[in-house]
């Protein structure tokens, strides 16, 4: 019979043993996670859906991937050499509470890529990056590519239309109501056409087809469009000598409508988004003139009269060129002649400020010894402000 002291003893060691029983903790709500998930950089996204089947099915659900998207970024690319692609995002956002001149330390991402056979990715007509995918186009065929690193996907789209010969003029809108892209078709040339053609994006394995819309007027579009909360804006010329207008197209509806141009007189403008609405800026009398649409039904207008660029003693600005505009308000100027450093002018008109940010690893020594690029200037750089990265992949 064992003495209470050696029971005591034999029962601690077989606890020191044994392992510790461990509660089954609850596992979290599968609407939590998404949300968790959402707030993820892409690459992290991407890596988590090789952790479990659980993990992989939220992350692969068309509702998380229509709510998946990052903090907007500046987007730009270029051809080097014979047959590569380079690809940059950089971070728009100002570091600093103070605006000067100074190199940006936060992280490049980039990438480059093969240079797609019988695609134009440096093209004249002036695209822009939709809710994370930008449409070109060849011949008479749009191209839908998302520059995501961790998809990279070029979508080729049907031709529109086989009697339109001449080309055609695509612009890409999204719908943030039902979360889907539409590609919009029209006719290239001379002559003035009320019909377009319209095409839904949808996941994969569907079968393209597109629709027949017509809209108010006859009308010639120029080659640069602007999506904004859900509606996509384009100067054109009207048909029958009436001039030029805004042309808009409500993505949901599919429905057209006419704005007339706020000023007198055809002076050079670009179409941007300005405090996220609709705007035209161009430069009158040495200033900055800013068009912005307060409300399409009523037709009405505010007009700002900001400073020049001269204004804030900016070295070499006729090599830059108006882009786009942040968030916050300030107009996006970038470089066009990339040499070895590549600069971006942010200036902000109403608080007359400015900064100059030197992104170094574009284009710099490093970068050309490592892919070869020799030491002569880099054309065909193509920017696209307010870029968000999408897992959408159709």
């Amino acid at each position: 019979m064992k003495r209470p002291v050696e029971k005591v003893q034999e029962n601690k060691r077989k606890r020191r043993q044994s392992p510790p029983s461990v509660k089954p903790t609850p596992s979290l709500p599968l609407d939590l996670i998404s949300q968790i998930f959402l707030k993820l950089p892409a690459n992290a996204v991407a890596k988590f859906r090789c952790v479990s089947k659980l993990w992989s099915t939220v992350t692969t659900d068309p509702y998380f991937i229509n709510k998946f998207e990052t903090q907007p970024r500046l987007l730009l690319y270029f051809k080097g050499g014979v047959d590569k692609l380079f690809v940059f995002s950089v971070s728009q956002h100002n570091p600093n509470d103070s605006y000067s001149h100074y190199s940006s330390s936060q992280p490049i991402n980039s990438y480059h890529m093969k240079y797609p056979k019988r695609i134009s990715f440096i093209s004249k007509q002036k695209t822009e990056s939709v809710h994370g995918l930008i449409c070109f186009q060849k011949s008479a065929k749009p191209i839908v590519w998302n520059p995501n690193p961790n998809v990279r996907k070029l979508l080729y789209l049907p031709r529109p239309d086989k009697s339109w010969k001449k080309g055609i003029i695509a612009f890409l809108g999204y719908d943030p109501i039902d979360c889907v892209h539409k590609v919009v078709c029209m006719p290239s040339g001379e002559e003035a056409s009320d019909e377009c053609r319209v095409l839904t994006l949808g996941w994969s394995n569907q079968k393209y087809s597109w629709r027949r819309i017509r809209s108010r007027c006859t009308h010639r579009p120029f080659v640069y469009g602007q999506c904004i909360n859900g509606v996509l804006y384009y100067q054109a010329q009207l048909g029958g000598g009436s001039g030029r207008a805004i042309m808009s197209f409500d993505v949901r509806s599919e429905k057209f409508g006419v704005i007339a141009l706020p000023w007198a007189g055809y002076w050079e403008m670009r179409i941007i988004t300005y405090e996220r609405k609709f705007a035209c800026v161009g430069s009158v009398e040495n200033s900055i003139s800013v068009w912005v649409l307060e409300d399409a039904e009523k037709l009405k207008w505010s007009n700002h009269i900001f400073l020049p660029l001269s204004h804030y003693y900016v070295q070499g600005l006729e090599n830059f060129k108006l882009m786009g505009t942040t968030d916050d308000g300030e107009l996006i100027y970038v470089q066009t002649k990339l040499f070895k450093s590549f600069h971006v002018i942010y200036i902000h008109p109403r608080r007359k400020t400015f900064r100059k940010v030197d992104y170094r690893g574009i284009v710099d020594d490093e970068f050309r010894k490592r892919h070869r690029l020799g030491e002569g200037r880099l054309r065909g750089l193509q920017v696209f402000p307010n870029h968000v990265e999408t897992l959408l992949s159709y």
